[in-house]
Formats: structure tokens, C-alpha cells, sequence
């Protein structure tokens, strides 16, 4: 739900400013989880399903030692939601061995239990989706259309742009801090890649966790109307995620 609304307030906020739209989604290090499932897809392999607080959910595909009762699953389920609920993915990660160690579970449950003593972090770590597959974009050819892009040398440089998904993740998470408005023009950038560019963003809310809302354009823009509306959708944008 969260990225679905992100995706259309970069696509909307371009289209409107004839920028190109761009949010950066919520770090998922600081969620609260509100509900654990462990899912049978086949006799030795799981999935667990994380419930988050805002609204997002995260899948994450475990392999089990050999085939897992019924009751074994319902058994760890049970635990892990009466221990780990509450409390960041974070805390998750760094506390879950000490959390879990004093469990006495039957044979079946234990082995499956023993997984997420072993495997734990790198099973709650792969909830955290990557910062460049955390960038949503609008529409490119929005940019296009300018003349600023003409040129092919500018139009290369907006092509490789929207390819590095990282370096946009790395831009935009470095103002994932700021309250209120950022502004980069040109070679204010430590990029080179963007001396061309303008920057404008504002740090959104979704509950305790923050994000990005913003434009990418040519230093030439309406700077008053721009920034005028990435402020105020990234006021709506807390308004619906807080």
C-alpha cells in the first residue's frame, strides 16, 4: 500500500511540475512488526510473511531440514509472534538468539525454532528491501521533452541518470534527515553526473519512519511553483502514512 502511494505522488508531482517525480520509500530498519506467519509451500519449504506497522509486508522464503508438522508450525509461530511483535526489525536482528534461547519446544518445533536461532538475522535482513529496489520514479520523458535534454550528450546523462538506482538511493537518503526542503543546484552536487541538475525534495513522514518525496530537472525551473508543491505533497503524504 505504502509503495502504490508513493509511486503515484512521484508520477503525479512530475506530470504536474514537468520534472521527473521521484520518492524515496521509508527504511524499513526502524518498522515495528505487528505479525509474524509462517506459510507452508511445499514439505521442506517455508515462507514467513512479516506484517509491518503502516500498512507494509515483507516475504521471505526459508528452506526447512526435512519436512515440518503441522503442529510444529503452529507451535513456532505462536512464539515468534509472542516475542518479537512489537519491537523494530532492527531489535529483531541484533536480540532474536537472546529472545528465543529459554524456548522448550517439542522435537519437530525445535528444529524448525533452531532455523531462526542460526539464521535469524540474514532471514529479518532480507525483510529490509535494497535503497535502489526503494526508489520510485515518475516519467522520464516528461524530462525529455525540454530543451535542456536536446542535446544528446544531456540526454545520455538523463538516461544513465534514471538507471543508477543506487547513487539516487545514496542522494536521496542523505536527506532522508533534513526536515523540511532541500535544495541542490548543479554543482552543488558531489556528483558530477548531476552538475546539470536541480534537486528539490522534503522529508515525508509514515509513522517513526521517514522518507523522500522530490523532483529531478534542469536548474532552469519554476523554483517558486516547485517547490510550492513538493512541500505540500509531502504534507498529504505524511497525512496519509502517519
Amino acid at each position: 500500500a505504502v509503495e502504490s502511494i508513493l509511486r503515484r505522488a512521484a508520477q503525479s508531482l512530475g506530470v504536474i511540475t514537468q520534472e521527473l517525480g521521484i520518492a524515496l520509500g521509508p527504511r524499513l530498519d526502524d518498522s515495528t512488526l505487528e505479525r509474524l506467519d509462517l506459510v507452508r509451500l511445499s514439505s521442506d519449504r517455508l515462507l514467513v510473511a512479516l506484517a509491518l506497522r503502516g500498512g507494509a509486508v515483507r516475504t521471505i522464503f526459508v528452506e526447512a531440514r526435512g519436512e515440518v508438522a503441522d503442529s510444529a508450525l503452529h507451535e513456532v509461530s505462536h512464539v515468534l509472534n509472542e516475542r518479537l511483535c512489537g519491537l523494530s526489525l532492527r531489535e529483531i536482528r541484533s536480540t532474536l538468539g537472546k529472545r528465543l534461547r529459554d524456548i522448550g519446544p517439542n522435537r519437530d518445533a525445535s528444529e524448525l525454532l533452531n532455523i531462526f536461532l542460526e539464521e535469524g538475522a540474514q532471514i529479518f535482513d532480507a525483510a529490509i528491501r535494497p535503497e535502489e529496489d526503494n526508489i520510485l520514479l515518475g516519467q522520464a520523458s516528461v524530462l525529455a521533452e525540454q530543451p535542456e535534454f536536446a542535446s544528446v550528450d544531456n540526454m545520455r546523462k538523463l538516461v544513465t541518470l534514471t538507471e543508477k538506482r543506487q547513487q539516487l538511493a545514496e542522494l536521496l537518503r542523505d536527506r532522508a534527515g533534513t526536515t523540511g526542503l532541500s535544495i541542490t543546484i548543479g554543482n552543488e552536487h558531489r556528483d558530477p553526473k548531476l552538475e546539470n541538475f536541480t534537486v528539490v525534495t522534503a522529508q515525508y513522514n509514515a509513522g517513526p519512519l521517514t522518507g523522500v518525496i522530490g523532483v529531478i530537472g534542469p536548474t532552469r525551473m519554476p523554483y517558486e511553483k516547485v517547490i510550492s508543491l513538493v512541500t505540500h505533497t509531502s504534507q498529504l503524504l505524511t497525512d496519509l502514512l502517519d
